[in-house]
């Protein structure tokens, strides 16, 4: 009787530490879901480190009012484009944020330097749509690791902040992602209210733009990288 009471006692422990694993187990997965690298708040910068383990930007050209930047990720010691951004900036940089936007001037990827100076963001939603395959991108999808001609999401939007109850508009950003970053349903888990931004027409413009810049030679571009 007293063996058959160790066994069940033996037998009881073990079923406990199983259990214990398998919770385990369960949380670490969870934390690398998808529903994790879809949230709604990370910064495109945070969403990039989180999917291929590190960040780094490279600005491709910039003046008064204009930027265009390489977001990438670094794999086997190739720089992949994740993002290729390009940023409207308003004619005039109000002087509530003209400390960090010298910051993203010099280099500073413009999400984290806000939030760094502890700026609410948010994105005002424009335009979410895809680029067809076009040899005229041929640079860019050298940039992205000499893909094969592909569709590619594009999201525009207004760039706003908040601080002591003010709000700014600091400039208006078109994305454009590698396919295996973001495709445009990714984009619409991300943003619930995507389907109402599916007309270009008010981004007419500002496409025509980022379009220009996509077909631009910055394969070879030594501006800034940090």
């Amino acid at each position: 009787m007293k063996n058959t009471f160790i066994l069940c006692l033996f037998i009881g422990i073990l079923l406990s530490f199983d259990s214990c694993i398998c919770k385990n187990s369960q949380s670490s997965v969870v934390s690398d879901s998808s529903d994790t690298f879809l949230a709604p708040k990370l910064l495109n910068s945070e969403r990039i480190k989180l999917k291929f383990g590190n960040y780094h930007i490279k600005v491709l050209k910039k003046n008064a009012e204009l930027r265009v930047s390489n977001l990438y990720s670094i794999k086997e010691d190739t720089n992949i484009t994740r993002t290729f951004a390009v940023v409207h900036y308003p004619e005039i940089i109000d002087s509530a944020f003209l400390k960090e936007h010298k910051k993203i001037v010099a280099g500073g990827s413009i999400g984290s330097v806000f939030k760094q100076a502890q700026w609410k963001i948010k994105k005002e939603s424009l335009f979410f749509g895809e680029l067809k395959p076009s040899s005229d991108y041929q640079y860019i999808f050298q940039l992205m690791g000499n893909i094969a001609p592909s569709k590619l999401a594009i999201y525009t939007y207004r760039f706003t902040l908040n601080k002591e109850g003010k709000s700014y508009q600091y400039a208006t950003i078109s994305e454009v992602y590698h396919p295996d970053y973001l495709t445009l349903n990714q984009l619409k888990k991300i943003y619930q209210d995507a389907d109402i931004f599916l007309d270009h027409t008010a981004v007419h413009q500002l496409l025509k733009d980022v379009e220009n810049e996509m077909k631009t030679n910055y394969t070879q571009s030594k501006i800034n990288d940090n």
